[in-house]
């Protein structure tokens, strides 16, 4: 019998089927995207356009392209990329499970445990891009260097499309890591329901920064991307996603009432 949080009674006790029916899924699901974005073709591609990152405007500005043929950048780089977009497809989907529930009839709890292993995963991913990312930008031995992503050597804020996508990312970040750690029954008691589900909602804006970050680091500059469909597509199925929850809602909303 489930209680109202989704979940079944006694779930504090049940890590071991939440580990075998989503953690490993969800594990196994990262490592497949991951030799996919890195290793198939056309994920390999080159001929993609490549980002002058300095130039003084907020605006990305393609400097060049890459070669015709091979990887056309290194494995970090490579990595940094993959795990940028695995943790867009899960938190993509983070925003689709209530919406799912809906088509289904199914109970659309305030939260769920599938929602919120998603959710961690997307974090783990996320930060594995982060760090990853500040090696790939600089030199191995400026892992924790990382001020100049952030301000001009005057100590200004940087406002050019590499210091605007860090700091978008910086925030997503943030969110991201503070979503994870409310993502409990114990904050979800000591809050109740209406204040956690309103702090979860900040998913979306988190959602919205993640869709700017690669603005700023120049996705709509590589058209010919997959990583750049990836990127719509996942834009649009949120979108529609939302627009159809919330169609069904008030639907459903609707015939309590009356």
């Amino acid at each position: 019998m489930p209680n109202r949080l989704g979940r079944p009674l006694g779930a504090g006790r049940d890590w071991r089927r939440r580990l075998l029916l989503h953690h490993l899924p969800l594990a196994a699901a990262s490592a497949v995207l991951l030799v996919v974005f890195m290793g198939l073709p056309p994920f390999t591609r080159g001929g993609f356009a490549l980002l002058d990152m300095g130039a003084p405007t907020p605006f990305p500005t393609a400097a060049s392209y890459t070669g015709g043929g091979g990887h056309g950048r290194t494995g970090e780089a490579a990595f940094t990329l993959a795990s940028g977009y695995v943790a867009t497809v899960f938190l993509g989907l983070t925003l689709l499970v209530g919406t799912a529930n809906l088509l289904l009839h199914r109970r659309n709890p305030v939260s769920t445990s599938l929602a919120r292993d998603v959710g961690t995963w997307a974090v783990i991913a996320s930060l594995a891009h982060v760090i990853v990312g500040l090696k790939a930008h600089g030199n191995a031995g400026d892992l924790f260097n990382f001020v100049n992503y952030f301000f001009f050597s005057d100590g200004t804020p940087r406002t050019d499309s590499f210091g605007l996508g860090n700091w978008t990312g910086l925030a997503a970040l943030v969110i991201a890591v503070g979503l994870l750690a409310l993502s409990n029954d114990r904050s979800l008691r000591e809050l109740k329901a209406t204040r956690w589900k309103n702090l979860q909602r900040l998913n979306y804006a988190l959602f919205a920064l993640v869709a700017l970050h690669a603005f700023f680091y120049g996705a709509l500059l590589r058209m010919t991307s997959p990583f750049t469909v990836l990127l719509i597509g996942i834009v649009l199925a949120v979108l529609i996603g939302q627009a159809v929850g919330i169609g069904l809602w008030r639907r459903s909303h609707a015939r309590t009432r009356s």
